[in-house]
C-alpha cells in the first residue's frame, strides 16, 4: 500500500509548528549555555572541581577543562609553505544476511596518503578481509571489527610511511573505540589491537585525529550541567548538544579550547594516550557549520602539532567548496566503500568455489526472491 499522504496532510502542518517551537528551544538554550561557558571561565579552580564532581562518576561522558579557559578561541593559524603528509583512513563492511544465497561478512579498509605542497596525487591502499564463516559477527560487533581494523591499518601505514615530513594519521569519525555493549564481552583481542595501534602512533609521535562531521554529542553541556546542579542532568530535550554552544562562540574558521574526556574507556588508557577534543567552525558568516576533532592527550599538549592540524583541517575543508568536509577522508570513503555490484561480485566467486568443492549453491530465502520480483 502506498504512503497515505492524505493522512499525513495534517501531521505535517503539527510538525512544523512542533519543529518551531524545538527550533526556539534550543536556540535559548544554546544562550544559557554560551553564557554559563564564558561565566565558568574565569574560575582558576575549574577543572579541580570538575573532577571533583565526577570522582564517584568514572563512566560518565563528560568533558573536562584542560590547562587553558573553557571560553577560548583560537584564530586559524597560517598553512606554512611546508610538506605535510595526511594519511587518512576508512572503512565498510558487508554484514551478514540469513536472506542471501550465502550469510557472509566482509570487512574493506583503505588508508589514502597526500603530501600537501607537493603535488603528487594520493596514493591509496586497500585491505579487505572475508570473515571466517563459523563465528560470523552481529552487525554492532562487525561494526567494531571494523573500527579497530581501520585503527590498525592507519598505525602500520603510518610507521612505515616515515617521519622526514610532518605526518598526522586521520580518521572519519571517533577516535574512541565504542566497547560498552553486549557483543563486545569476550572482545579482548579487538580491545588490544585498538591499543596497540594508538601506542604505535605515540611511539612514533604521528599524531593520530579523529573528525566527527556535525557532531551531535554533548560532553561539554554535561560538564555544565554538571556545575550548575551538581548532577548529570538525566532529562534533557532532545537535540541540545555542544555544536548549538559553538556556533556562537566561534567565527568560521577559529577553534575552541581543548577539552579532556572523562568516560570508562579514556580512564583505561594510559595517560597521554587519553583522548582529548576540540571543536572548529568551518562554515561561512552566518552559515556556522561545527565539527569535532579528537586527538591523544600527547598531541593535544603540543601547540605546533594543534595549530598545525587546526590549520590543514580547514584547507583540506576548503577542497569540497560550499560543503566543507576533508578531502582526503572523502577520498578514503570512496575508496573504501565496498558497492553493490562489488558485494555481488564476491557472493558468486564464493557460490563458484562451493561448485568446484562438490556443493549445490543454495537459493536465496523465499522473501528475499519475492522482493526481488517486486524490485524491492
Amino acid at each position: 500500500m502506498p504512503v497515505n499522504y492524505e493522512q499525513l496532510h495534517k501531521q505535517m502542518k503539527d510538525a512544523g509548528k512542533t519543529l518551531r517551537l524545538r527550533h526556539d528551544a534550543f536556540s535559548r538554550a544554546a544562550n544559557q549555555y554560551e553564557a554559563q561557558l564564558r561565566a565558568e571561565a574565569g574560575s582558576d579552580k575549574l577543572r579541580e572541581q570538575i573532577e571533583s564532581l565526577i570522582a564517584s562518576k568514572p563512566e560518565l561522558r563528560c568533558a573536562i577543562p584542560g590547562s587553558e579557559p573553557i571560553d577560548s578561541v583560537h584564530p586559524l593559524p597560517p598553512l606554512p609553505p611546508v610538506q605535510i603528509r595526511l594519511l587518512a583512513c576508512d572503512g565498510s563492511q558487508i554484514s551478514p544476511s540469513r536472506h542471501d544465497e550465502i550469510s557472509f561478512g566482509l570487512i574493506n579498509t583503505a588508508v589514502v596518503e597526500f603530501i600537501v605542497n607537493s603535488g603528487m596525487t594520493p596514493r591509496i591502499i586497500t585491505r579487505t578481509r572475508l570473515l571466517p564463516f563459523d563465528d560470523l559477527p552481529s552487525e554492532n560487533l562487525l561494526g567494531v571489527q571494523r573500527d579497530a581494523a581501520e585503527k590498525r591499518f592507519l598505525a602500520e601505514i603510518a610507521v612505515e610511511s616515515g617521519r622526514e615530513i610532518p605526518v598526522f594519521a586521520l580518521s572519519d569519525g571517533p577516535l574512541e573505540l565504542f566497547t560498552d555493549t553486549p557483543e563486545m564481552k569476550g572482545q579482548d583481542l579487538l580491545k588490544a589491537e585498538y591499543l596497540e595501534a594508538l601506542t604505535q602512533l605515540a611511539q612514533n609521535r604521528i599524531p593520530a585525529a579523529g573528525y566527527i562531521d556535525r557532531p551531535r554529542s554533548d560532553p561539554v553541556i554535561r560538564m555544565l550541567d554538571l556545575l550548575r546542579t551538581g548532577s548529570e542532568q538525566e532529562e534533557k530535550n532532545p537535540g541540545a548538544d555542544d555544536a548549538m554552544i559553538f556556533s556562537i562562540l566561534l567565527a568560521p574558521g577559529e577553534r575552541s579550547a581543548i577539552f579532556a574526556m572523562n568516560s570508562r574507556l579514556n580512564r583505561e588508557l594510559a595517560e597521554e594516550l587519553r583522548l582529548c577534543f576540540f571543536y572548529m567552525n568551518i562554515g561561512r558568516p552566518g552559515h556556522p557549520y561545527i565539527c569535532r576533532v579528537e586527538l591523544p592527550a600527547w598531541a593535544a599538549e603540543e601547540s605546533d602539532i594543534v595549530d598545525l592540524l587546526h590549520a590543514v583541517l580547514v584547507q583540506q575543508c576548503s577542497i569540497l567548496g560550499g560543503h566543507p568536509y576533508p578531502f582526503i577522508l572523502h577520498r578514503a570513503h570512496e575508496s573504501a566503500v565496498v558497492t553493490y555490484a562489488e558485494k555481488e561480485e564476491v557472493k558468486s566467486m564464493l557460490l563458484r568455489e562451493m561448485t568446484l568443492n562438490g556443493l549445490t549453491p543454495p537459493e536465496k530465502s523465499n522473501k528475499q526472491i519475492a522482493k526481488d520480483l517486486m524490485g524491492m
